[in-house]
């Protein structure tokens, strides 16, 4: 088996795009990254990932290409699980229910793309401005 890989990213270093093939796993352990979706020219964010979090664990187990864009804000050291490590790792039920969850997580992404969510009285991630949206986009999309 390949050992895992520690790699390091400078701030504006693109990690994945929505619909990449790669379906390795990421450990954060140290940085700051911002997974966000685009619309056209228009950027969303959707999460922060701090170091001691993880990514890219929707595709590790399901092999669908990725959900999102993740973009380093901070510079950053990242460890690679490949996805070779599931059949040494983990116990069969564990894949099984780990698809399942996975599969489910995509539907609600899904609907929540498609019509949004009201929320009342909750703390969210704050609205890209314009400039910070177009910054985004020519990253994402050199």
């Amino acid at each position: 088996m390949k050992d895992y890989e520690v790699l390091k990213f400078t701030v504006n270093s693109v990690l994945c795009r929505e619909g990449d093939q790669d379906s390795d796993l990421y450990f954060v352990k140290e940085g700051k990254l911002l997974i966000c979706s685009r619309a056209g020219k228009m950027v969303t964010p959707l999460a922060y990932i701090n170091a001691g979090e993880y990514f890219g664990e929707l595709s590790f187990f399901d092999k669908l290409p990725r959900s999102a864009d993740v973009v380093v804000i901070e510079e950053a050291k990242i460890v690679k699980i490949p996805t070779s490590i599931i059949k040494t790792q983990f116990p069969n039920w564990l894949i099984l229910m780990s698809r399942q969850m996975t599969k489910k997580i995509r539907i609600m992404d899904n609907v929540i793309r498609d019509k949004g969510i009201k929320r009342k009285n909750v703390n969210t991630i704050k609205p890209l401005s314009i400039d910070e949206q177009r910054e985004l986009y020519t990253i994402l999309t050199s």
